[in-house]
């Protein structure tokens, strides 16, 4: 001291000690710390972002596994999260199964066919009787034969007379005739073949014997009381109804090159209710109907 005083050690004041550290030891403590505290951070985030992101709207999946394409897709337990509210998905129904049908072997034996349904055979045409003899064919061509025979009836007061056979036919239809108000008149019925080269031979008609249906016993011409047959009722009501008595129109008009005969509206043929419905029907003449197989 200036004084010189001299003190003793022990009542000297103490003095701070100085602890020397090593060079930089308290940078590497604050950076341990900071990095700690950055972990402790980073770690929270992650687990916040992952209990609590899906509610938030976040999606951890990224921008190209979020796009269509031909790469990889995430795995089916995984649900991919959008930024967009979630919008309820509509049931989507699942595509009925297709069943194709396999291919059915034919049996050889009974072959049928299973895609198309079977269509109702036509029934079979009735045979035409051409043996019978209602349906007996006589024309220039087909002659009556020399031993041809049969019975006669008389069918009026002037003793015109027909096969037998068709009498009663015949008499039904004048009948129903009249009841609607026509007077019918036979002008020709049956002609025997002698009485037929007659006329021929006078030149009255260019029909030989044989070759006139009036020689059979099967046709008869028909007028009316009331005048010209041609256009009168009694013809417009037999156009309609002779048929059904069994008689057919024999010379219509429009065939005259299939009978050989010119069309004569007064000549009737008996040929049996059945066969006349059906040539009534087919619009065919005897000769057509006959042709036929």
């Amino acid at each position: 001291m200036s004084n010189g005083t001299r003190i003793d050690p022990e009542e000297r004041e103490p003095r701070a000690i100085k602890i020397r550290h090593p060079k930089h030891t308290g940078r590497k403590i604050v950076f341990s710390v900071l990095c700690s505290l950055l972990i402790v951070a980073i770690g929270g985030g992650v687990f916040a972002f992952i209990e609590y992101g899906p509610d938030l709207g976040f999606s951890m999946v990224s921008k190209e596994t979020s796009k269509d394409s031909e790469s990889e897709k995430p795995a089916e337990d995984e649900p991919l999260q959008s930024s967009q509210p979630e919008i309820p998905e509509e049931p989507v129904s699942e595509p009925e199964p297709v069943v194709t049908e396999e291919p059915i072997e034919e049996d050889p034996e009974h072959e049928e066919d299973v895609d198309e349904p079977e269509v109702p055979a036509e029934p079979p045409k009735p045979e035409i009787p051409k043996d019978e003899w209602y349906m007996l064919l006589v024309n220039k061509e087909n002659l009556l034969l020399e031993d041809y025979a049969f019975n006669t009836a008389v069918i009026d007061n002037e003793n015109h007379t027909v096969d037998e056979r068709i009498a009663a036919d015949l008499s039904a239809m004048i009948a129903a005739g009249e009841e609607n108000g026509l007077r019918f008149v036979f002008y020709t019925a049956y002609r025997s073949v002698q009485r037929q080269n007659e006329l021929f031979a006078a030149g009255k008609t260019e029909i030989p014997g044989k070759a006139s249906e009036h020689n059979s016993g099967l046709a008869v011409d028909i007028g009316s009381l009331e005048g010209e047959f041609e256009g009168s009722a009694e013809e417009a009501w037999l156009l309609e109804h002779a048929h059904e008595y069994g008689f057919i129109l024999r010379y219509p008009e429009g065939k005259e090159d299939i009978t050989g005969f010119a069309h004569e509206p007064w000549h009737y043929r008996y040929v049996g209710r059945e066969q006349a419905k059906l040539i009534y029907e087919s619009g065919l003449c005897l000769e057509e109907y006959l042709a036929q197989e």
